[in-house]
């Protein structure tokens, strides 16, 4: 099948991270602020190219209004920032933590940012570490907002993770007789994305890719949270659901289909048939300058006319970007307007004790007049009754 966008895997030009920076300091701009501090892994993925675990050691990128933006990092990992950072940074280090008086970051922030400043800050940034950025602090979260519509880099990166899933559901799905175990299904999906991944992405940064390759049997598929065991074996029927999901260095997509092996159940075909006509309502919908909790109200009320309202669990759908859940939310209480190169989730669902639960999901762009999926796995019944023979 012929790709929506064209994927791609190389790492962001340096244009590109400095683009992203522009966008953050005109943000700034309009909040008067003379620093923004971001200390939250993804964020300051979004602006560096650098992933990190902190641990109990904190990072900051400290993004002034005008000059390049310092990075404060602990001694121990100024080589491996200095190996994946694209942009011009200062570099400025404290020695542990704890350390002494005159070595701790909370010495090098001091530094860094000065007294009376107008700071803004992640509203995440814990409570702890937020007692120690010096200045006038204000948390208000301008990346999370940057991070909402994509660039077409980023789009064309969503794209490969979505071609990852895909992959990883084929697999799944070639797999899935009776008697064949969530373990042995979720292995063998995996290492099909990590093959696909590190063989098309030499340099792969391990720290910004998972995967996740697993289906909820009959059983368990109207308990959308529920963890399967491992040794929990596929059964003749269904509903299964599977969960195919992967950030592929840096950048995330998921795909998610209803299957069946040999045959439907009679009580089964209907709620399948509702929850793909619920689907498709959502991608009527979806186009730019629709709000998203518009969407899900309309989608959610085909389901309520139905007389499945009691059944109905989760929103519509959920961002991606760097991760697999984050802004915007397709949902009742959402106050974001759809966009242009946003992407998101649609995935409306019913769940039925005693008959199983019913959802497709697919990773989907919005586009300038309406939504087209990135996620190409087929979605129709008569593709998804596997043949156990």
């Amino acid at each position: 099948m012929a790709n929506i966008v064209e994927p791609i895997t190389a790492p962001p030009s340096k244009e590109e991270l400095e683009l992203r920076m522009d966008n953050i300091r005109s943000m700034m701009a309009d909040q008067e602020l003379d620093f923004y501090v971001a200390a939250h892994t993804d964020n300051v993925y979004y602006l560096t190219n650098f992933a990190y675990q902190p641990m109990e050691r904190p990072f900051f990128l400290i993004i002034p209004a005008q000059d390049s933006p310092s990075l404060i990092v602990p001694l121990l990992e100024v080589s491996h920032a200095k190996q994946r950072i694209l942009i011009n940074v200062d570099y400025h280090t404290y020695y542990e933590y704890p350390a002494p008086a005159g070595k701790a970051f909370l010495d090098t922030l001091s530094k860094v940012i000065g007294n009376d400043k107008k700071v803004g800050i992640e509203s995440s940034l814990s409570i702890a570490l937020q007692k120690t950025i010096p200045g006038k602090v204000a948390a208000i979260d301008l990346i999370d907002e940057a991070r909402l519509v994509k660039t077409d880099y980023e789009i064309g990166r969503i794209a490969y993770a979505s071609s990852v899933v895909d992959l990883g559901l084929k697999k799944v799905v070639e797999l899935a007789k009776p008697g064949v175990s969530i373990a042995t299904l979720y292995s063998e999906g995996n290492q099909e994305m990590l093959i696909k991944v590190i063989f098309e992405i030499p340099d792969v940064n391990m720290l910004m890719t998972n995967f996740m390759a697993a289906v909820w049997p009959k059983a368990l598929s109207a308990q959308p949270h529920s963890v399967p065991g491992l040794f929990d074996a596929l059964e003749e029927g269904g509903p299964n659901v599977s969960i195919i999901t992967a950030q592929a260095n840096g950048y995330s997509a998921e795909v998610e289909r209803t299957f069946f092996i040999d045959q439907v159940p009679n009580d089964a075909k209907t709620l399948f048939d509702l929850t793909m006509e619920a689907r498709q309502r959502a991608y009527d919908l979806v186009k730019p300058g629709v709000r998203g909790e518009d969407v899900d109200r309309q989608v959610l009320q085909i389901i309520k006319d139905a007389g499945y309202g009691d059944n109905i669990l989760h929103r519509t759908g959920h961002g991606f970007g760097i991760t697999g859940h984050e802004p915007p939310w397709v949902a009742l209480g959402s106050d974001h307007v759809l966009e242009k190169n946003m992407v998101i989730s649609i995935e409306p669902g019913i769940y039925v004790d005693g008959v199983g639960g019913f959802r497709h999901s697919d990773t989907v762009l919005v586009t300038h007049d309406g939504c087209v999926s990135l996620t190409q796995y087929p979605d129709k019944l008569e593709d998804l009754i596997l043949s156990s023979s």
